[in-house]
């Protein structure tokens, strides 16, 4: 468990989708890419509100505060997709593992970033795309998360 921790540990689970993990390793890298979504999100809950503010909301042009968030939201961007790729390398040696596809990897992050910019389109063309698109969006993500745990951290590899 200590070598998969080490720089040569990280490499081999996030950079390159060559290799076979087991169910132990896949869910301790898995955990630690979820966590750091996680922190990261709640970084971006935190700095949001500056981010929707007015000029007239402000008094001034230039806002310290609304330039720190974007500059965050942008890094933000940056990480979350980098994370992505991490979890479809690491998800693509589980499946390998398990004898399954390793095209189905990449389920989870397309699911999670169309559902992402789902949330994101629709208060802003609210009239012609209604909400309940949405909550069937996130009812398939959370379908797609219960399949993707099933099959990379519950199913056995010699029996998919």
């Amino acid at each position: 468990m200590a070598s998969v921790l080490s720089a040569e540990g990280f490499r081999f689970l996030f950079r390159s989708d060559q290799g076979r993990v087991g169910r132990q390793v896949w869910w301790l890298a898995a955990g630690l890419l979820a966590s750091l979504v996680i922190v990261l999100t709640l970084g971006w809950y935190a700095l949001s509100p500056y981010a929707h503010r007015t000029l007239a909301e402000r008094g001034r042009l230039f806002d310290t505060m609304t330039f720190i968030s974007y500059v965050y939201l942008a890094l933000y961007a940056f990480a979350v997709l980098l994370i992505s790729v991490c979890y479809v390398n690491l998800s693509a040696k589980r499946l390998r593992d398990g004898g399954w596809p390793t095209g189905f990897a990449g389920a989870v992050p397309l699911a999670a970033l169309c559902v992402g910019a789902l949330h994101w389109l629709q208060p802003r063309v609210a009239e012609v795309f209604p909400y309940v698109i949405v909550v069937g969006a996130d009812v398939v993500l959370l379908a797609v998360v219960v399949w993707q745990i099933y099959l990379l951290g519950i199913a056995n590899s010699a029996d998919p």
